[in-house]
């Protein structure tokens, strides 16, 4: 699969955004300089990180136009690093990432990035209501040429905002790249299963 005519008019978009977010930065920290309150200065580090976080998962989401494969482990090893940097630890929770060896096309991989970060956002707003702690779990398997990737969580399971417009964004991202997409939810969390067509397996 090669990338779509409309490519560079996304990658600029991605490139518009964080430029938004290096300007916000720069904003925050013209704002809050007059104030030498310890505490004011903290609270500004502290958003200043969610703001690297944010630029962080961002630029993952965008896969590499010149590369022909994405390394699978580093890809999305890096982009569970970073929205747990900004969703997760902020709130006192977690992630648990594996993969197995093996790439991926990047146009499939840049729809994928965005079903995580869409299950791990949603997970950290609605999973684990009136808890400080808790767990997502992210697995990628390759099994039989091609890759299945698991989300998971021990949350409330089924949860208010889990079928809404994250829902569909969700359904509507899997049905792009021909994904199966299954979902399981009891009382000790909520699953969502995608399995990719058959893709490439081997460096």
């Amino acid at each position: 699969m090669t990338r779509e005519p409309q490519a560079p008019v996304r990658e600029e978009a991605h490139h518009r955004f964080l430029d938004t977010l290096t300007e916000l930065r720069g904003r925050l920290h013209q704002t809050f300089a007059p104030f030498a309150d310890p505490d004011v200065q903290d609270a500004v580090a502290a958003f200043e990180s969610r703001i690297l976080a944010f630029a962080g998962v961002h630029r993952s989401l965008l896969a590499d136009p010149v590369t022909q494969l994405i390394d699978v482990p580093a890809h999305f090893g890096r982009l569970c690093e970073q929205l747990t940097a900004a969703h997760l630890a902020p709130r006192g929770y977690h992630c648990r990432f594996y993969a197995d060896e093996g790439v991926m096309d990047p146009v499939i991989g840049e729809q994928l990035g965005l079903i995580v970060a869409e299950l791990i956002t949603n997970a950290a707003k609605h999973a684990f209501p009136g808890r400080t702690w808790g767990r997502v779990s992210v697995a990628l398997r390759l099994l039989d040429g091609a890759w299945t990737c698991i989300v998971q969580d021990n949350g409330a399971g089924r949860r208010a905002g889990g079928g809404g417009n994250g829902g569909r964004l969700v359904a509507a991202l899997a049905k792009g790249v021909r994904a199966e997409l299954r979902t399981f939810s009891d009382t000790s969390g909520l699953m969502v299963a995608l399995r990719l067509p058959g893709a490439p397996a081997r460096h």
